[in-house]
């Protein structure tokens, strides 16, 4: 069986909506993302399971990846294909575009690899467009890439930063947080989080890790999709507090992500986040960033 490891991301990271994202690794415990298989079958079957399997309705997208993909290069071989599914949906962490990754990855190599690195991409980004409302790369690019990456370029990430990302346990659908965002904003604070996003990058390739982290600040969609989050102002205030040099929703939220350049202040605002989680539905991770992104897995 040809196996493809994808795994979470955080997206958008206050200063770079929709263009910006990390892919992350627990530095304890099991990764965190989906497993997709594929092998030699007389008939055409999916198969899904996992922690959050019982959270996907409906056709899955690992189907309709299989359609497209026979639409695109006429190969009509049946195949059976898994699913083990490690991220819960509508949490902020890429579980969406880690099923597209991991499937088109699939299904492309074991069939020889009719689509080339491009093409890839682009089916990618058809099939995530489908579930979240829009082609948004911030999730897609750094599952398939690994590391930080502002769409396709891959950014330095300072050694020290330790990541937190605490997932409460609810589930917020993408396209309804899209929804509620404005339609337009004053050319003002437009052109400030573009400087800061810019300032952002160059603080990277200087090795000013203080400086990109205090420019990760979102003033435009925050203060839209904060509110539905519930306890999610006391709890920035506490990382705030416990050392994190920025906080935020990680991508449309719940999930929250925090950043920190020491494992202690780290581990204290651990422990605050996890009295924030539901118990046996949400978790909490301190997180390296993940630099091999999608893989293939030993059978």
């Amino acid at each position: 069986m040809l196996k493809v490891f994808a795994p979470a991301t955080s997206a958008n990271l206050n200063v770079g909506f929709d263009s910006l994202g990390v892919a992350l690794a627990p530095i304890k415990g099991e990764p965190i993302g989906d497993i997709f298989g594929i092998e030699e079958a007389a008939i055409d079957s999916l198969d899904v399971f996992g922690a959050y399997a019982h959270e996907l309705k409906g056709t899955n997208i690992v189907e309709k990846a299989l359609w497209r993909f026979r639409e695109l290069t006429a190969i009509k071989t049946p195949v059976a294909m898994h699913l083990e599914k490690g991220m819960p949906i509508g949490s902020g962490i890429g579980s969406s575009a880690a099923s597209v990754v991991a499937a088109v990855m699939g299904i492309n190599r074991y069939f020889g690899s009719p689509l080339d690195a491009e093409e890839e991409k682009s089916l990618m980004a058809e099939l995530e467009g489908e579930l979240s409302g829009g082609v948004h790369w911030d999730n897609l690019l750094p599952c398939l890439l690994g590391g930080l990456c502002l769409h396709d370029a891959k950014l330095p990430v300072p050694e020290e930063w330790v990541w937190l990302l605490a997932y409460p346990g609810i589930r917020l659908e993408t396209k309804a947080m899209r929804a509620i965002l404005p339609k337009a904003i004053p050319l003002s604070d437009a052109t400030a989080q573009a400087s800061r996003l810019g300032r952002f990058v160059d603080a990277l390739y200087r090795s000013d890790p203080q400086l990109a982290a205090a420019l990760m600040f979102d003033p435009i969609v925050e203060p839209h999709r904060a509110p539905l989050v519930p306890g999610f102002g006391p709890l920035k205030d506490q990382l705030i507090n416990k050392g994190a040099l920025s906080c935020g929703l990680s991508g449309s939220g719940p999930t929250m992500f925090a950043v920190f350049d020491n494992m202690a202040s780290a581990k204290a605002a651990l422990t605050e986040a996890q009295h924030w989680v539901a118990p046996n539905q949400g978790f909490a991770h301190l997180c390296r960033v993940d630099e091999l992104g999608a893989r293939f897995l030993e059978s």
